[in-house]
């Protein structure tokens, strides 16, 4: 039967915000969206917003390694399936668990997780795998383990890919016999990022030629900009077509860097990402990372040599952090949210509100905190 979301103020890239009542069909989509503050009469409203709750389209991780004390790393579906749900309160309707660093028996045990949460996804959604690692270069290591670091191997990636769907792979892109692998990823249909690498910006314009499309975690563990190479970062900003990822936790970005980035890209090529870790959602503290040991304080994940490993940042606090410090409409910062993950990654049915889209929907209080969070049309998340 039809039901309603009454009188919300719809959030979508390039329109205007505006009080609208959303009408979610029978099949998962959306049906209609019927303008103004006041719905049909016929359908039964299940939700009403009273013209301050903003509805925008369910958020888009695309780089998230666990939440909830529990990672991919983890290999088992109990260790997905938390991760899941967490990601629902953080208003996340898509997520692609993502896989660190390790062996090559270890990497096809978490596709295998991750393959068995696809079987029957009561959480949010998991369409893809997204390999972080082991292609990457050591130098550039950050928190990933050395010891499984290696070339880029095409036939492992099938491997994978036979198990779970791979969407999206970060490697460095100046490895040996990384041009290639990137050009036998187009072919299979999986999107490329740069990361953990130190690749000049002649390394960058060769990768793109074969199909390089994203930069992973933008200004971590990337080369940096100088005045003789542009490295990867400088990249970025030359680069009108490369879509970045853009860690927004205060931490792997400053704020000032935050505000570097949103002034010289669009808002059409940027994309929020958490690169959340096992201690997501639990606080200051130390927990287990692979063999080892993170420690969480004053909002940073760190390794006991102190790199970064990952964050503990959620998406709607990344959210939040960009708008305070941009100031940047909410409509125009959606698209970083949903829109641009969706389309990089070819998912055409989600990443937008309109009729015959999926209903996967994030609720919003006018400070972006996260009401309720609906997965085709069925609640999956109330605060």
């Amino acid at each position: 039967m039809p039901r309603i979301l009454a009188d919300v103020l719809l959030v979508s890239p390039n329109d205007y915000i505006r009080p609208v009542s959303i009408e979610l069909g029978d099949d998962g989509t959306i049906a209609r969206i019927h303008e103004g503050h006041h719905p049909p009469e016929r359908v039964p409203v299940i939700f009403d917003g009273g013209g301050e709750v903003y509805a925008t389209a369910g958020f888009i991780d695309i780089h998230t390694h666990g939440a909830m004390g529990f990672d991919l790393s983890y290999a088992t579906l109990e260790a997905v399936e938390a991760h899941a749900k967490a990601k629902l309160s953080e208003g996340v309707t898509t997520f692609l668990p993502t896989t660190w660093t390790a062996s090559p028996e270890h990497k096809l045990a978490m596709a295998k997780a991750a393959a068995a949460y696809r079987k029957n996804q009561r959480f949010a959604r998991a369409p893809f795998l997204h390999v972080e690692g082991p292609f990457i270069n050591p130098s550039q290591a950050g928190a990933q383990d050395a010891r499984y670091m290696r070339r880029p191997d095409a036939e492992e990636v099938r491997r994978i890919h036979e198990v779970c769907p791979v969407g999206l792979i970060s490697l460095a892109v100046e490895l040996d016999g990384a041009l290639p692998f990137l050009a036998e990823m187009r072919k299979m249909g999986i999107v490329t990022s740069a990361a953990h690498s130190a690749a000049s910006y002649s390394d960058f314009q060769a990768a793109r030629e074969m199909g390089l499309s994203h930069l992973t975690h933008y200004c971590n563990q990337m080369s940096a900009l100088h005045h003789r190479n542009v490295g990867l970062v400088g990249a970025a900003l030359l680069d009108d077509g490369v879509m970045i990822e853009v860690i927004c936790d205060g931490v792997h970005l400053c704020p000032d860097m935050i505000r570097l980035v949103f002034k010289h890209r669009s808002c059409d090529r940027l994309m929020l990402i958490t690169d959340s870790i096992a201690a997501a959602h639990l606080g200051d503290g130390r927990y287990p990372l692979h063999d080892g040991e993170i420690i969480v304080k004053d909002g940073a994940a760190r390794i006991p040599a102190g790199n970064l490993a990952g964050s503990i940042v959620t998406f709607d606090e990344a959210l939040r952090l960009v708008s305070k410090v941009t100031s940047l409409p909410f409509n125009e910062l959606s698209k970083t949210c949903a829109a641009n993950q969706a389309r990089s990654l070819r998912l055409r049915d989600r990443g937008r509100l309109q009729p015959g889209l999926l209903a996967d929907l994030t609720l919003l209080t006018p400070g972006l905190e996260v009401i309720a969070t609906y997965v085709g049309g069925e609640q999956r998340y109330s605060a």
